[in-house]
């Protein structure tokens, strides 16, 4: 005779296997960190003979993660950006793909980094928050990411820009 609580029993190990699989890939194998978030961020623009996209992931820290939060100060970008030439019409020449991250608090914007290509490139930086003209920081409470094109023109009068639409990602 099969014991009913076999099913059950197998179910509970396979479902703590789910979380135990799923705790691993969302923390790259480390043990889980209460206070460290992430999350993926993706902006495209498409133009007429060209397609640009950026990728890759946001990362922050709080300090004291209970029972109140530090404020973040500091987001960790990783990814990359392309410039793709998807149709078969002549794309302009000396076009350039540029990504655009804004960190916020509030209204204000409190660091943009930009990354640009002609084809595509890998990229890691840190967005964070100035200590002037206050000692004390202020959080960052968003990023966008935008990605534009633009033309390649000698200095100072800049090509002119077009972009998609903005992604924003709450912190």
């Amino acid at each position: 005779m099969k014991s009913p609580l076999l099913p059950r029993l197998g179910r509970a190990v396979a479902a703590s296997f789910a979380v135990a699989a799923t705790t691993l890939t969302l923390t790259g194998g480390a043990s889980a960190d209460p206070a460290a978030a992430s999350v993926a961020f993706k902006a495209e623009h498409t133009g007429r003979c060209l397609s640009s996209y950026t990728a890759g992931q946001l990362a922050w820290r709080n300090a004291e993660p209970d029972p109140s939060p530090s404020p973040v100060t500091a987001v960790k970008v990783t990814g990359e950006v392309a410039l793709r030439n998807t149709t078969p019409c002549a794309p302009p020449t000396r076009t350039v793909a540029v990504a655009v991250f804004t960190a916020y608090n509030g209204r204000t914007a409190v660091d943009t980094e930009r990354q640009s290509t002609t084809g595509a490139t890998k990229f890691e930086f840190v967005l964070s928050v100035p200590l002037v003209p206050t000692p004390t920081p202020v959080p960052i409470d968003r990023v966008t990411v935008q990605v534009c094109h633009t033309a390649i023109t000698p200095v100072p009068e800049p090509g002119p820009l077009t972009c998609g639409d903005i992604s924003t990602y709450l912190i």
